[in-house]
Protein backbone atom coordinates (compact mmCIF):
# COMPACT_ATOMS: atom_id res chain seq x y z
CA UNK A 1 0.00 0.00 0.00
CA UNK A 2 1.54 3.31 -0.73
CA UNK A 3 1.70 5.48 1.69
CA UNK A 4 4.17 8.47 0.70
CA UNK A 5 2.44 11.61 -1.04
CA UNK A 6 3.96 15.05 -2.45
CA UNK A 7 0.52 16.69 -1.00
CA UNK A 8 -1.40 15.47 1.64
CA UNK A 9 -5.04 17.25 1.10
CA UNK A 10 -7.58 16.81 4.64
CA UNK A 11 -11.02 17.27 3.70
CA UNK A 12 -13.23 16.68 0.13
CA UNK A 13 -15.43 20.03 -0.19
CA UNK A 14 -15.07 22.03 -2.54
CA UNK A 15 -11.90 23.89 -1.42
CA UNK A 16 -10.36 20.57 -0.83
CA UNK A 17 -11.71 19.27 -4.29
CA UNK A 18 -10.69 22.62 -6.23
CA UNK A 19 -6.98 22.08 -4.61
CA UNK A 20 -6.78 18.58 -5.90
CA UNK A 21 -8.24 20.27 -9.63
CA UNK A 22 -5.29 22.67 -9.51
CA UNK A 23 -2.96 19.71 -8.31
CA UNK A 24 -3.88 17.26 -11.26
CA UNK A 25 -3.45 19.73 -13.47
CA UNK A 26 0.16 20.25 -12.81
CA UNK A 27 0.97 16.65 -12.31
CA UNK A 28 1.32 16.76 -8.71
CA UNK A 29 1.18 13.50 -7.32
CA UNK A 30 -1.49 13.82 -4.07
CA UNK A 31 -4.74 12.38 -2.06
CA UNK A 32 -7.64 13.66 -0.62
CA UNK A 33 -8.90 11.80 2.79
CA UNK A 34 -12.50 12.75 3.71
CA UNK A 35 -14.23 11.80 6.56
CA UNK A 36 -17.40 11.18 5.48
CA UNK A 37 -18.64 12.17 1.67
CA UNK A 38 -18.14 14.24 -0.99
CA UNK A 39 -20.72 17.40 -0.14
CA UNK A 40 -21.15 15.75 3.60
CA UNK A 41 -22.44 19.43 5.20
CA UNK A 42 -24.03 20.60 2.46
CA UNK A 43 -26.45 17.72 1.96
CA UNK A 44 -26.39 16.83 6.27
CA UNK A 45 -25.57 20.01 7.95
CA UNK A 46 -27.92 22.41 6.25
CA UNK A 47 -31.71 22.98 6.93
CA UNK A 48 -34.37 21.92 4.23
CA UNK A 49 -34.80 25.47 2.58
CA UNK A 50 -31.09 26.24 2.55
CA UNK A 51 -30.01 27.98 -0.04
CA UNK A 52 -26.97 30.12 -1.43
CA UNK A 53 -26.97 34.03 -0.76
CA UNK A 54 -24.71 34.80 -3.70
CA UNK A 55 -25.63 34.41 -7.20
CA UNK A 56 -24.96 31.09 -9.07
CA UNK A 57 -22.67 32.98 -11.83
CA UNK A 58 -20.50 33.43 -8.47
CA UNK A 59 -20.28 29.47 -8.16
CA UNK A 60 -16.93 29.59 -10.31
CA UNK A 61 -14.56 26.07 -8.42
CA UNK A 62 -11.74 25.62 -11.11
CA UNK A 63 -12.60 24.25 -14.03
CA UNK A 64 -16.01 24.16 -13.71
CA UNK A 65 -18.04 27.36 -13.91
CA UNK A 66 -21.45 27.35 -13.50
CA UNK A 67 -23.49 26.90 -16.72
CA UNK A 68 -27.20 26.56 -15.99
CA UNK A 69 -29.98 28.75 -17.13
CA UNK A 70 -30.41 31.19 -14.12
CA UNK A 71 -27.09 33.14 -13.29
CA UNK A 72 -28.82 35.16 -11.18
CA UNK A 73 -30.25 32.96 -9.09
CA UNK A 74 -29.53 31.19 -5.86
CA UNK A 75 -28.70 27.19 -5.86
CA UNK A 76 -30.78 25.59 -3.21
CA UNK A 77 -29.34 22.61 -1.16
CA UNK A 78 -29.79 19.98 -3.73
CA UNK A 79 -28.85 21.52 -5.98
CA UNK A 80 -25.42 22.84 -4.66
CA UNK A 81 -24.67 18.74 -3.65
CA UNK A 82 -25.16 17.95 -7.51
CA UNK A 83 -23.03 20.72 -8.27
CA UNK A 84 -20.26 20.23 -5.95
CA UNK A 85 -20.66 15.98 -6.88
CA UNK A 86 -21.11 16.80 -10.62
CA UNK A 87 -17.57 19.10 -10.12
CA UNK A 88 -15.52 15.84 -8.40
CA UNK A 89 -17.23 13.38 -11.29
CA UNK A 90 -15.96 16.16 -14.38
CA UNK A 91 -12.07 14.77 -13.02
CA UNK A 92 -12.05 12.10 -10.68
CA UNK A 93 -9.47 12.86 -7.66
CA UNK A 94 -7.77 11.03 -5.58
CA UNK A 95 -10.50 11.18 -3.00
CA UNK A 96 -10.40 8.53 -0.34
CA UNK A 97 -14.21 8.54 1.70
CA UNK A 98 -14.53 7.84 4.94
CA UNK A 99 -11.10 8.04 6.42
CA UNK A 100 -10.81 10.49 9.06
CA UNK A 101 -7.33 12.27 10.19
CA UNK A 102 -6.56 12.10 13.62
CA UNK A 103 -3.40 13.61 13.59
CA UNK A 104 -0.65 15.80 12.16
CA UNK A 105 3.27 16.08 12.75
CA UNK A 106 6.25 17.15 11.08
CA UNK A 107 8.53 14.36 11.56
CA UNK A 108 12.77 14.59 11.72
CA UNK A 109 13.22 14.61 8.19
CA UNK A 110 10.65 17.70 7.59
CA UNK A 111 8.34 15.37 5.79
CA UNK A 112 4.76 15.63 7.49
CA UNK A 113 3.30 12.65 9.45
CA UNK A 114 -0.82 11.93 9.02
CA UNK A 115 -2.03 9.84 11.23
CA UNK A 116 -5.37 8.58 9.52
CA UNK A 117 -8.24 5.84 10.43
CA UNK A 118 -6.91 3.29 8.35
CA UNK A 119 -2.86 3.80 8.89
CA UNK A 120 -0.68 6.56 8.88
CA UNK A 121 1.28 8.15 6.03
CA UNK A 122 3.53 10.51 4.96
CA UNK A 123 3.96 13.67 2.88
CA UNK A 124 6.14 16.45 1.56
CA UNK A 125 3.02 18.99 2.02
CA UNK A 126 -0.09 19.19 3.94
CA UNK A 127 -2.70 21.28 2.65
CA UNK A 128 -5.96 21.22 5.80
CA UNK A 129 -9.25 22.36 4.08
CA UNK A 130 -11.42 21.42 6.66
CA UNK A 131 -13.39 24.62 6.89
CA UNK A 132 -13.56 26.30 10.21
CA UNK A 133 -17.22 26.02 11.25
CA UNK A 134 -17.41 22.63 12.73
CA UNK A 135 -17.72 23.67 16.82
CA UNK A 136 -21.02 25.57 17.29
CA UNK A 137 -20.46 28.91 19.45
CA UNK A 138 -23.48 28.65 22.28
CA UNK A 139 -23.42 32.07 24.70
CA UNK A 140 -22.85 30.68 28.27
CA UNK A 141 -26.35 32.18 29.33
CA UNK A 142 -28.12 29.33 27.46
CA UNK A 143 -26.81 27.32 30.34
CA UNK A 144 -28.90 29.10 32.92
CA UNK A 145 -31.96 28.36 30.57
CA UNK A 146 -35.02 26.63 32.08
CA UNK A 147 -34.63 22.73 30.82
CA UNK A 148 -38.40 23.50 29.18
CA UNK A 149 -37.25 25.74 26.40
CA UNK A 150 -35.95 23.64 23.72
CA UNK A 151 -32.69 24.82 22.13
CA UNK A 152 -31.57 24.11 18.92
CA UNK A 153 -28.37 24.96 16.72
CA UNK A 154 -28.34 26.01 13.53
CA UNK A 155 -25.94 22.82 12.15
CA UNK A 156 -29.29 20.63 13.83
CA UNK A 157 -32.17 22.79 12.09
CA UNK A 158 -33.79 20.88 9.36
CA UNK A 159 -37.80 22.86 9.60
CA UNK A 160 -40.43 23.96 12.19
CA UNK A 161 -41.72 20.69 12.61
CA UNK A 162 -39.05 20.04 15.01
CA UNK A 163 -40.08 22.81 17.55
CA UNK A 164 -42.79 22.50 19.98
CA UNK A 165 -45.59 24.91 19.21
CA UNK A 166 -44.97 28.72 20.71
CA UNK A 167 -43.11 31.33 19.34
CA UNK A 168 -39.23 31.18 18.39
CA UNK A 169 -36.02 33.17 19.76
CA UNK A 170 -33.25 33.12 16.88
CA UNK A 171 -29.84 34.22 18.39
CA UNK A 172 -27.70 35.69 15.93
CA UNK A 173 -28.06 37.54 12.50
CA UNK A 174 -26.12 35.87 9.65
CA UNK A 175 -27.40 33.92 6.61
CA UNK A 176 -27.98 31.53 8.92
CA UNK A 177 -30.09 33.15 11.21
CA UNK A 178 -31.87 34.97 9.05
CA UNK A 179 -32.77 32.59 7.03
CA UNK A 180 -34.06 30.28 9.15
CA UNK A 181 -36.14 33.22 10.71
CA UNK A 182 -38.12 33.51 7.14
CA UNK A 183 -38.03 29.48 6.95
CA UNK A 184 -40.14 29.42 10.68
CA UNK A 185 -42.27 32.99 9.33
CA UNK A 186 -43.41 30.95 6.27
CA UNK A 187 -44.11 28.05 8.38
CA UNK A 188 -46.32 30.60 10.77
CA UNK A 189 -44.70 30.99 13.53
CA UNK A 190 -43.75 34.06 15.20
CA UNK A 191 -40.48 34.74 15.30
CA UNK A 192 -38.31 36.89 17.53
CA UNK A 193 -34.66 37.70 15.59
CA UNK A 194 -31.76 38.74 18.38
CA UNK A 195 -29.39 41.60 16.66
CA UNK A 196 -25.90 41.51 17.26
CA UNK A 197 -23.41 44.39 16.70
CA UNK A 198 -22.95 44.02 12.83
CA UNK A 199 -23.66 46.38 10.54
CA UNK A 200 -25.97 46.66 8.19
CA UNK A 201 -25.72 47.05 4.30
CA UNK A 202 -28.65 46.90 1.41
CA UNK A 203 -28.70 44.29 -1.01
CA UNK A 204 -29.73 46.42 -4.25
CA UNK A 205 -27.93 49.55 -5.26
CA UNK A 206 -29.74 50.78 -8.36
CA UNK A 207 -31.45 48.34 -9.47
CA UNK A 208 -28.68 46.19 -9.12
CA UNK A 209 -27.28 43.15 -7.01
CA UNK A 210 -24.61 44.49 -4.90
CA UNK A 211 -22.37 41.37 -5.55
CA UNK A 212 -22.65 42.72 -9.39
CA UNK A 213 -21.40 45.86 -8.26
CA UNK A 214 -18.53 44.65 -6.79
CA UNK A 215 -17.71 41.98 -9.26
CA UNK A 216 -17.18 45.17 -11.77
CA UNK A 217 -15.00 47.28 -9.54
CA UNK A 218 -12.28 44.18 -9.10
CA UNK A 219 -13.32 44.16 -5.37
CA UNK A 220 -13.74 40.95 -5.02
CA UNK A 221 -10.11 40.02 -6.78
CA UNK A 222 -8.48 42.68 -4.60
CA UNK A 223 -6.37 41.28 -1.17
CA UNK A 224 -6.53 42.16 2.12
CA UNK A 225 -3.20 44.02 2.13
CA UNK A 226 -4.24 46.06 -0.62
CA UNK A 227 -7.36 47.38 0.76
CA UNK A 228 -7.75 50.69 2.07
CA UNK A 229 -9.35 49.39 5.14
CA UNK A 230 -7.22 46.55 5.49
CA UNK A 231 -8.08 44.18 8.28
CA UNK A 232 -10.78 45.65 9.51
CA UNK A 233 -12.63 44.89 6.12
CA UNK A 234 -13.01 41.47 7.46
CA UNK A 235 -15.79 42.16 9.65
CA UNK A 236 -18.50 41.25 7.14
CA UNK A 237 -22.20 42.81 6.99
CA UNK A 238 -25.55 41.48 6.93
CA UNK A 239 -27.39 42.33 3.71
CA UNK A 240 -30.53 40.26 4.85
CA UNK A 241 -31.88 41.61 8.14
CA UNK A 242 -34.42 44.53 5.87
CA UNK A 243 -35.93 41.92 4.08
CA UNK A 244 -37.02 39.93 7.64
CA UNK A 245 -38.29 43.54 8.58
CA UNK A 246 -40.25 43.79 5.87
CA UNK A 247 -41.57 40.14 6.37
CA UNK A 248 -42.94 40.98 10.11
CA UNK A 249 -40.58 39.58 11.67
CA UNK A 250 -39.40 41.36 15.04
CA UNK A 251 -35.96 42.40 15.60
CA UNK A 252 -34.78 42.95 19.07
Amino acid sequence: MKTHYSVIIVGGGQAGLSISYCLQQRNVEHIIFEKYQIAHSWQDKRWDSFCLVTPNWQCQLPGYPYQGPEPDGFMQKADIVQYIRSYAQSFAPPIREGVEVKGIAQGPTDRFQVFTSIGDYTADQVVVATGGYHTPRIPRVAERLPQSIRQLHSSEYRNADQLPVGEVLIVGTGQSGCQIAEDLHLAGRRVHLCVGGAPRSPRLYRGKDVVDWLDQMGYYDMPIDEHPQKETIRHRTRNAIKYLIRKCISVL
